[in-house]
């Protein structure tokens, strides 16, 4: 657990998120958050996306480019030394 302080930013108020606290949600500087606040005071900041978003739609495409080869090279010299081909 953390504790901030608010401060006067511009015409607003803010708060410096805890570098503990980006650790932990992985949340990185320019993300976008949904901030969501409650009569009681509790206040929620969620990512509007997922790390993984588009995620699917980028295999997909790649599969549908139907290219054999590998997409990087991992040769090593165990593979070399090793392997008979």
């Amino acid at each position: 657990m953390s504790t901030v302080k608010v401060s006067k930013w511009g015409n607003s108020l803010g708060i410096r998120i805890p570098a503990d606290v980006i650790r932990e949600t992985h949340f990185f500087e320019g993300e976008e958050l949904q901030i969501i606040a409650e009569k009681s005071g509790k206040i929620t900041l969620s990512p509007l996306t997922t790390p993984q978003a588009g995620w699917l739609a980028a295999f997909n495409k790649k599969a549908d480019e139907n290219i054999d080869e590998l997409l990087m090279d991992f040769s090593n010299d165990f593979d070399e030394d090793e392997w008979t081909w």
